[in-house]
């Protein structure tokens, strides 16, 4: 009964001082309503978890539902773990997880281990969903498992241009997140925050 009492007392600490933040943005095409995403930021002492979920629904030939999940955990400023999951007309498309292993990090999909990664990550897409990126230069993408550019268009703008060449631009109002404008490669889309 003392271990019972006990380990309510350090739960019911640990909930006391956790903070959680929520995003809930709407995705629009041409003005279009096509769906939602919901984020989440919770932080415990030195932990930082970003959590999204995107449900996308649109016509091309055939209707086509798409979701996005993400699940992000940061501790001290330095990711431990980035999990990725789409699906796509109910299919997966995408199963990803990137894994902090000693001073780098191991990039699996589907289970299977494709590439490590060198030094530390810091920062990563989620995170430009609560925060401005004031100084950031490289962003990490969690969906890909590679870095990012990232530069400062002008005053709370960022313009984010991924390998392929595909660009993201991101606007900002007293440090968060209002409007972004996303190439998800078949369908260009933006993504407006709900008042």
């Amino acid at each position: 009964m003392k271990t019972l009492l006990c380990l309510l007392l350090v739960s019911s600490v640990w909930i006391a001082n956790s903070q959680t933040t929520t995003r809930n943005f709407e995705v629009l095409h041409d003005s279009r309503h096509l769906g939602t995403l919901h984020a989440t930021k919770t932080v415990t002492g030195d932990q930082v978890v970003y959590t999204s979920h995107t449900e996308i629904a649109y016509q091309l030939m055939v209707n086509i539902e798409v979701t996005y999940d993400y699940d992000v955990t940061f501790v001290k400023g330095e990711l431990q773990e980035a999990k990725a999951h789409i699906t796509v007309r109910g299919n997966d498309k995408t199963k990803v997880n990137t894994v902090k292993k000693g001073s780098g990090y191991e990039f699996y999909s589907e289970g299977e281990l494709v590439k490590t990664i060198k030094g530390s990550i810091t920062h990563s897409i989620i995170q430009l969903l609560f925060d401005e990126p004031i100084g950031v230069t490289r962003i990490y993408a969690e969906e890909h498992g590679e870095y990012h550019e990232l530069r400062e268009l002008a005053d709370h703008t960022y313009l984010k241009t991924a390998p392929s060449g595909k660009k993201n631009t991101y606007f900002y109002r007293n440090g968060e997140l209002y409007k972004s404008d996303v190439n998800a490669g078949i369908i260009k889309f933006s993504i407006v925050k709900k008042d």
